[in-house]
């Protein structure tokens, strides 16, 4: 007689869905293409990386900045002692 009242029992109404399956599921693949078009990207859109990202380029870039006394109240001319020709501690 319940069965023909009520659908459901009170523990068949409360039971939890699996929809959080389908959404994790979705929002790893959505990251897994998201991944693969940055791979893409880099691989195939992008150019080498310019010279100027070299450690003797950024080396002599800083020289010519001492050189030159760039910012020598806060910026990097104050951290340098140019007396001892090295970095301030």
């Amino acid at each position: 007689v319940y069965r023909m009242k009520f659908n459901e029992t009170y523990a068949e109404m409360n039971k939890g869905t699996n929809e959080w399956k389908t959404v994790l599921g979705g929002v790893l693949f959505f990251l897994g293409f998201t991944g693969l078009i940055l791979i893409w990207q880099k691989h195939f859109m992008y150019g080498p990386i310019p010279h100027t990202f070299s450690d003797e380029w950024v080396s002599a870039q800083t020289k010519r900045m001492l050189d030159m006394r760039v910012n020598p109240v806060e910026g990097i001319s104050a951290q340098w002692d140019f007396d001892k020709n090295e970095w301030k501690k």
